[in-house]
């Protein structure tokens, strides 16, 4: 997995990076296909936007993430919290089609 990490109009210490990096890799354990990882650290007036795409083998579509939040940890947290839930649901939606019985699959 290959995690980018960019920052824009703000200067980023290594231990917020290593934060970030930390926070990003907990995620490969709710999808182990994911093949990058990109985020982008903006600051703004009054607040840090944190904007994510995470790509893998198995989805078909990127999954893009854009919060906001007072401080770049805060702004951290809700993007894994956001992306972990985009992936469960990704992950649940292939498993059901896979359950799915042929006979209850409408034929076209």
């Amino acid at each position: 997995m290959n995690i980018q990490i960019t920052a824009k109009k703000i200067e980023i210490p290594t231990e917020i990076r290593d934060y970030v990096t930390e926070k990003l890799q907990k995620l490969e354990k709710f999808n182990q296909r994911i093949q990058t990882i990109e985020a982008v650290l903006k600051a703004e007036v009054g607040c840090i936007t944190c904007d994510v795409v995470i790509k893998a083998d198995n989805i078909e579509n990127p999954i893009v993430l854009e919060v906001q939040g007072e401080t770049i940890q805060a702004a951290v947290d809700l993007v894994e919290a956001k992306a972990e839930r985009q992936l469960r649901k990704s992950k649940e939606r292939a498993s059901v089609r896979r359950r799915a019985k042929p006979e209850d699959r409408e034929m076209p």
